[in-house]
């Protein structure tokens, strides 16, 4: 497959149908609902010429969370669970209090124990879109970064990792690389 010199791509998800929005609130999404969102996400990107496509993250609850259910030794909680545990509560709290959506909603992985992995972060993605297109594909992944600022808690994950920064390469020998 040859690509052009500076090919196109997209970056991020892509926004979720009403029904696909209604479904993944209550837990897992619907099969055919969920199917249907990433067959019109893929033929929007093709009409529209995009060279590399991607299944838009329609089955993610967010950009990062998904991986609780990939991981041993990360918990999903949500935002107002996590009240109990972080140690600037004031700090805190004033966060939750600019989000426009409740605290209970939004969820967030915290690492609890030795990260390894129950399965490929992504390969479900990556193989549904091969399946069904035959331009080149792509599946975005949270960095060490991202999920070493948003995933350790020190009351939760100093035990194992004693700080942030002992999480970062531990993420990606665990979770990335093997």
């Amino acid at each position: 497959m040859s690509l052009p010199l500076f090919p196109v791509t997209v970056v991020g998800s892509f926004p979720r149908p009403d029904a696909l929005r209604k479904s993944l609130r209550r837990g897992v999404p619907d099969a055919e609902i969920l199917e249907q969102a990433r067959v019109d996400v893929l033929a929007l990107q093709e009409t529209a010429g995009v060279d590399i496509v991607s299944e838009g993250e329609q089955g993610r609850d967010s950009f990062f969370s998904f991986i609780a259910s990939k991981l041993n030794g990360v918990r999903l909680m949500s935002l107002a669970e996590m009240l109990d545990w972080v140690e600037d509560k004031a700090a805190f709290e004033r966060l939750l209090a600019a989000l426009d959506v409740p605290a209970f909603a939004i969820k967030n992985p915290v690492v609890e124990g030795k990260l390894s992995r129950k399965t490929t972060l992504a390969g479900d993605e990556l193989a549904w879109a091969k399946s069904h297109t035959g331009k080149p594909v792509k599946v975005a992944l949270p960095g060490p970064y991202l999920l070493s600022r948003s995933m350790w808690v020190k009351r939760l994950s100093a035990e194992t990792y004693p700080t942030k920064e002992s999480l970062g390469p531990m993420w990606w020998r665990c979770c990335v690389r093997s």
